[in-house]
């Protein structure tokens, strides 16, 4: 009797699943139907979406990890050899080698 308990409550967990999914496609379906006919989002085109502007640059230029600068074209970041673009300004090697020998490194010494 519990292994059909256990039958029914999954049956009736996949259903639910299913009629979930299929109303999750209906409305992206009705999404994409209101762009392509441009009745919906100010008549926007699939294409406009792709299109450069002013507000995608600004957008890239407001993120955490992109500058300004390199949205230019035919800039080159940072032109010292060896430098990082952002520890261009300072004189350092970016990733200095510190690692001693030792065991662990299997490094091996010539001591001739």
């Amino acid at each position: 009797m519990e292994s059909r308990l256990w039958l029914v409550g999954l049956l009736l967990l996949l259903a639910a699943v299913a009629e979930c999914s299929s109303i999750n496609a209906d409305l992206i379906g009705q999404r994409y139907s209101l762009i392509s006919s441009g009745r919906g989002l100010g008549g926007l085109d699939p294409e406009e979406m792709l299109m450069d502007s002013e507000i995608n640059r600004r957008q890239l230029a407001a993120s955490r990890y992109i500058s300004y600068e390199a949205l230019k074209k035919n800039s080159i970041p940072c032109n010292r050899r060896g430098q990082s673009y952002y520890n261009c300004n300072k004189m350092k090697k970016i990733n200095p080698y510190r690692r001693g020998c030792s065991v662990i490194t299997h490094c091996k010494r010539f001591t001739d």
